[in-house]
């Protein structure tokens, strides 16, 4: 929308205020000036002039004399090449010294260079031209603006123009025009009289609004027109007036100058009006030939199936269901809204017009505009929202614009549908609330006086405001909230004093969980693995190939309404799959040494379907394959294996402070059922590790070993301990011993590990397992297992017999649960 101050200045008292600082306050008050635009810059020095003689140039074909008058003693000559000047023409005439925006230039886009253009005088072969007549272009104006006026060649004006008056004077060029960028909600604003309302409020300047008569000398309209709404929702409110005898022909240069300000072409009067009428109150017109209305009636209805029209630009329109349309008997003669048909078009032969003026459905007209790539000036202000009770007022004010120019009869009475009048809103509010809420304390006088201006109705009883809405204002729906607002932006934001709100401030960092999880992540990374992302959705079908049953928990899937592929179907609810599919891929590319963890949430729904939100897991987990380093010299090639996961999960275990845990077997359903582990700390599982199940690997094609681990990160922080423990360097030295025993198969390493520990007492500072060996050499149901055996003291010496005595002990522990020295 544009805003044309000469026009602004009828509507509202503005004298005296600066048009940047008048667009520098609507903006900070919730009116935003994009740019501020001055038309005649650029120009000066360029006046009307009459050209009195055309004479050919004694020494160029292409080239003519001419004499002009320009309103002075002397006439001037000008020598040009333009081949549509003629003698009796009124043409802009820049003189010695003139300032143009353009100059012709075919090597330049649109035929004109741009910039600041100085005329002097010259002679053009031997004769002497004392300045220049100028073109469209070289103004800097759009001809498409400007009825009759050639894009090539002199710009010719009216036969009326005075002659010898400053060129920027005419079209309203000396104006000012405001380009703004209003937002969607202040629909109120998309209108000449919105914006005077505005700018009266702000300010506090009289607001003068065109008082709307007319006469009615027709017939009336009843029994000669009817109209009718098939659904309220979409159309509520539907004004016809009928225009008699009219005359077809230019519109007065300031309604032209108007719609010129706001880049609408001038057509004729009938356009015109409408046009400034949408323009003045916001209210969309529409003109039908009345003639060329089956059965002189309307209806406003919705498209039947394959029903079309020809619009306005003579292009078919093929219609929907969902599109609103303004049908007579035979069909439809407009899409509501958006565009007429050219069938009941009014053209130069048009004696007489149906006027429509409507409000429809936002949502229905921006559909059905974007849908067809039809967006007008008409279109775009449905779609903010009309007000209804400024229909009527909009027939009458173009009735008013045509009787005005003596073009018309009108036709006694208006055909009116409005099904359901809209109420105007009522806000009951305190002046302590409104203050609460801005945050300051404005007078109650003042408040009154803010809102009174912005045409609220207010009556203050019992303490209380009682706030009537105006119901062009339809952008205020939150009570007092938006009241609020309005007295806050009128009243100046400026002076709302700068305070800090209060809020609990707490020293910004991270949680311990994820404190951990980093630790966690940059572990891995050390240790050579590279991190994976993957999706947060899975199939169940993965979980069959990796051992799962159906009885598993992890089955429990949530589904998703809408998932991104049928791959997808359901919530993960293990990190599993996803690096699975990662691995098969890279190994498809022969990228066989893969290191590869994912730290990410898994889903589990409390019960399916879901009636609550599912719980957030947060779980790390990794595959090893391959080997462990490249091959090639000087690398040795070797493969993983289950002691390279396991230190892994125990540097990651190391990082976090987390000790004296327990290792047991594992019964994972994708691990290796005897080459598997977990570590357990106080009955809670802190990782599980080991080699991947082979009917796994051989249901997933995959013919390396493979190892993987699963950490659930809540399991891990529980025990994560930051604290670092710090020891003195042992000043005495360690006294070693090795232990070969032969132990029953059915005892384990940490089984036969916790006897040692509690035979040995505090002294022990290690315990190492460094061999281990079944065979001939051992009796059947027995294994041989060697260990390490490290103590010392921090104040002295150990001596052998001290040592002796612990090892005796241990040996006779040990002897309790059949286990003795290897012979």
């Amino acid at each position: 929308m544009n805003v044309s101050l000469k026009w602004l200045a009828t509507l509202v008292d503005i004298q005296g205020i600066n048009a940047e600082d008048m667009a520098e306050t609507l903006t900070v008050d919730g009116i935003p000036v994009e740019h501020v635009v001055y038309p005649a810059k650029g120009i000066s020095n360029v006046k009307t002039g009459k050209i009195l003689e055309i004479e050919k140039h004694p020494d160029a074909n292409k080239l003519v004399v001419c004499q002009l008058d320009i309103g002075e003693k002397d006439t001037i000559q000008i020598v040009t090449g333009a081949s549509n000047v003629k003698v009796g023409q009124i043409v802009p005439v820049a003189l010695h010294g003139a300032h143009l925006p353009a100059k012709h230039d075919a090597s330049k886009p649109g035929g004109l260079a741009k910039g600041d253009i100085k005329i002097k005088k010259s002679k053009l072969r031997g004769v002497q031209s004392d300045g220049m007549m100028c073109s469209v272009g070289e103004l800097g104006l759009d001809c498409n603006l400007f009825i009759g006026v050639e894009s090539e060649g002199i710009m010719i004006l009216p036969e009326s123009t005075p002659i010898g008056i400053d060129f920027t004077t005419l079209y309203d060029l000396d104006d000012v025009i405001y380009e703004m960028e209003l937002t969607a909600n202040r629909a109120d604003c998309f209108s000449m009289i919105g914006m005077a309302r505005e700018v009266g409020a702000i300010f506090k300047r009289k607001v003068n609004l065109p008082e709307i008569s007319i006469e009615e000398k027709g017939e009336t309209i009843k029994g000669r027109a009817d109209l009718a709404i098939e659904n309220p929702e979409y159309c509520s409110r539907f004004g016809l007036r009928l225009i008699e005898n009219v005359k077809i022909g230019r519109s007065p240069e300031w309604i032209e100058n108007r719609l010129r300000s706001n880049g609408i072409r001038p057509i004729n009067n009938v356009v015109d009006a409408a046009n400034y009428v949408m323009l003045e109150m916001g209210q969309p017109l529409h003109t039908y030939d009345y003639d060329k209305i089956s059965g002189h009636s309307l209806t406003c209805r919705h498209a039947k199936k394959d029903e079309v029209i020809i619009t306005l630009d003579e292009k078919e329109r093929k219609l929907l269901p969902t599109d609103l349309v303004i049908a007579d008997e035979k069909g439809p003669v407009c899409i509501a809204g958006v565009m007429g048909g050219l069938d009941s078009e009014v053209t130069n032969k048009t004696k007489n017009i149906l006027l429509e003026s409507a409000v429809f459905d936002s949502a229905s007209i921006r559909r059905t505009s974007r849908r067809l790539g039809l967006r007008s000036e008409a279109s775009g202000r449905y779609e903010k929202g009309v007000n209804p009770e400024a229909s009527l007022d909009a027939l009458n004010r173009f009735c008013q614009i045509l009787l005005e120019q003596n073009a018309c009869t009108v036709a006694r009475d208006i055909l009116d549908l409005y099904p359901v009048p809209k109420e105007k809103q009522t806000v009951i509010t305190t002046v302590e609330e409104i203050n609460k809420y801005i945050g300051m304390n404005i007078p109650k006088e003042t408040i009154i006086d803010i809102l009174t201006r912005l045409s609220f109705t207010v009556e203050e009883k019992e303490n209380k405001l009682k706030v009537e809405v105006p119901l062009f204002r339809l952008d205020i729906e939150s009570g007092m909230p938006d009241l609020a607002e309005e007295v806050a932006r009128v009243y100046g934001y400026s002076k709302i004093p700068n305070t800090t709100p209060w809020s609990a401030i707490v020293k910004g960092r991270m949680t311990k969980e994820m404190e951990t999880l980093i630790k966690v992540q940059n572990s891995l990374i050390e240790n050579g693995m590279t991190e994976t992302l993957t999706y947060s959705f899975m199939h169940k079908n993965a979980l069959k190939l990796l051992n799962y049953t159906e009885k598993d928990f992890v089955n429990k899937a949530i589904p998703i309404i809408n998932p991104i592929s049928e791959e997808y179907p359901v919530m993960r609810t293990t990190l599993l799959p996803g690096l699975f599919r990662t691995l098969k891929y890279n190994l498809s590319q022969k990228n066989n040494n893969l290191a590869i963890f994912e730290t990410g949430k898994v889903y589990y729904p409390k019960e399916l379907p879901l009636k609550e939100l599912p719980e957030e897991v947060v779980m790390i987990s990794g595959l090893l394959c391959g080997n462990t380093e490249n091959e090639g010299y000087p690398n040795e090639v070797k493969k993983y294996d289950f002691y390279d996961i396991k230190a892994i999960v125990e540097n990651v275990l190391s990082n976090i402070g987390i000790k004296n845990y327990e290792i047991r077997r594992s019964s994972h359903p994708t691990l290796h059922p005897g080459i598997s582990a977990e570590f357990v700390k106080d009955g809670c599982v802190l990782a599980i590790f080991g080699e991947i199940h082979p009917n796994v690997l051989d249901v997933l094609n995959i013919k390396e070993k493979v190892f993987g681990f699963i950490m659930e990160l809540k399991n891990l922080d529980k025990y994560a301990d930051e604290k670092i423990i710090y020891s003195k360097i042992a000043k005495y030295p360690a006294v070693e011993r090795d232990l070969a025993i032969t132990v029953p198969v059915s005892k384990s390493n940490n089984y036969v590990e916790n006897i040692i520990c509690k035979a040995a007492g505090k002294y022990l500072e290690s315990l190492k397992l460094f061999d281990l060996y079944q065979g001939e050499q051992i009796k059947s149901g027995y294994k041989s297992m060697a260990y390490s055996l490290k103590f010392r003291l921090k104040d002295r010496t150990l001596t052998d017999e001290e040592v002796n005595q612990w090892i005796n002990k241990i040996i006779e522990e040990l002897s309790k649960e059949d286990i003795s020295l290897r012979e």
